[in-house]
């Protein structure tokens, strides 16, 4: 744009020099004529005057124009990466929003299980302490087929007979009485009786190794049972209390 304008505006001062010395030297003449002449090249000097001012500025805005499309496409390049990062973001959130609704789902199922393990403990013990039923926690220190003894943190041990129509629980899976082992802890659900306290619920709070689990029926695992409790270090001490086992604890514990 600059160029284009550059050789009429040289063109426009050559002449105008060119008119303001023929118009300087007819000024000066007595001739009325070429005073008229003098006075016209004036006239045309101004106008040429005006109109490399007008060119001149004309050059001037033409550079200005370019400068603002120049910064208009600098805008239009920010506004298309920050529309990008937008978009991105946007994206983001909705993942995370998504990942928030299951963790929110999960945690919302969870508590409605635990509610309902502790909704039914509750109706249980409810069902338990209508029927007259006690109950009592501690340590396992002995288990034999017809009975398993109880030791609480504070107390005498307490001795509690086991028959078919007793249930047991470890860890919340249906099992016998038969994988009991000692020193697991337990809660014991029982109905005291003039001949002791009889177990209705044995619930075992921790898992023991399962060895020997393997008989089918429960009436062929008291057999194998009763040949190693001998043996063992403990065994000259056990046949002695067996016998009084259930008369002795029974009468002053219950």
């Amino acid at each position: 744009m600059t160029a284009r304008y550059a050789l009429p505006c040289a063109g426009l001062l050559a002449f105008a020099g060119a008119c303001a010395t023929t118009s300087q030297q007819s000024s000066e003449s007595p001739n009325p004529t070429t005073r008229e002449v003098a006075s016209s090249q004036q006239a045309t000097e101004q106008a040429l005057k005006q109109a490399q001012e007008a060119q001149k500025q004309a050059s001037a805005q033409s550079k200005k124009a370019a400068e603002a499309q120049a910064r208009v496409r600098q805008d239009q390049e920010k506004l298309r990466e920050d529309q990008e990062i937008a978009r991105q973001e946007q994206a983001k959130a909705q993942q995370l929003q998504a990942q928030a609704g299951q963790e929110a789902q999960q945690s919302a199922q969870q508590a409605q299980q635990h509610q309902q393990r502790a909704a039914t403990a509750l109706s249980e013990q409810t069902q338990e302490t209508a029927k007259g039923r006690q109950s009592a926690a501690g340590v396992i220190t002995r288990v034999r087929p017809d009975e398993v003894v109880l030791q609480p943190q504070s107390g005498e041990a307490m001795r509690f007979t086991v028959n078919d129509s007793t249930k047991v629980q470890i860890e919340g899976r249906t099992s016998t009485a038969d994988e009991i082992r000692e020193g697991q802890e337990a809660r014991v659900s029982y109905e005291p009786s003039v001949n002791g306290p009889t177990a209705v619920m044995i619930r075992v709070r921790e898992a023991g190794t399962a060895t020997g689990s393997g008989t089918g029926s429960t009436g062929a695992a008291p057999g194998p049972q009763e040949p190693p409790s001998q043996p063992a270090p403990s065994a000259p001490s056990q046949p002695a209390p067996s016998a009084p086992s259930q008369q002795g604890p029974t009468g002053p514990s219950y």
